[in-house]
């Protein structure tokens, strides 16, 4: 793996692990409890976050489908969508697509790294490290989101014990 990419593909696969963490114990009826109607829920956030790691995986060049047909990729509130996939097939999304993902950075060249992007993020480079910066920030904001949620329904803080909580 190219140095410069080793911390963001360390936070990456912590990621992968704390969005289970976040998710863990919790049931459908769950993952549609809102603390206001200004907020989004567990099924919300965690459906965008497996369509933006689906979203991330084509950008790095793998050829990955959106697994919930891209409805949540680029939604910003839970108004946006007529049915959330169920917190089932989030996790099973999840989990098939991180390794993958996780595999690909590892092939990543300096080149590739350094290379212009063709998308563009606020607050990084233009390149495509800084874009994958940008992309593992993102999650981490929204694995915060569902600690939170998590709290909110009356369960235990989320873990950051890898694998600690994993159903």
């Amino acid at each position: 793996m190219d140095p410069s990419l080793a911390p963001l593909a360390a936070l990456l696969r912590l990621n992968t692990g704390l969005f289970l963490n976040a998710v863990a114990d919790l049931d459908e009826v769950a993952a549609t409890a809102r603390p206001n109607a200004h907020t989004n829920n567990v099924g919300f956030i965690g459906g965008h976050l497996v369509e933006t790691r689906a979203w991330t995986s084509r950008y790095l060049g793998l050829e990955e489908t959106s697994p919930f047909g891209g409805v949540l990729e680029h939604a910003t509130a839970l108004e946006d969508i007529a049915a959330l996939p169920s917190l089932a097939a989030i996790r099973a999304a999840w989990r098939d697509l991180s390794p993958r993902l996780e595999a690909r950075l590892e092939m990543l060249t300096e080149g590739e790294l350094t290379g212009l992007s063709s998308q563009r993020f606020p607050g990084v480079p233009e390149t495509m490290l800084g874009s994958i910066a940008f992309l593992v920030q993102h999650e981490s904001y929204h694995i915060g989101q569902l600690a939170y949620l998590r709290r909110f329904l009356g369960l235990p803080a989320m873990s950051y014990r890898v694998g600690s909580r994993s159903k």
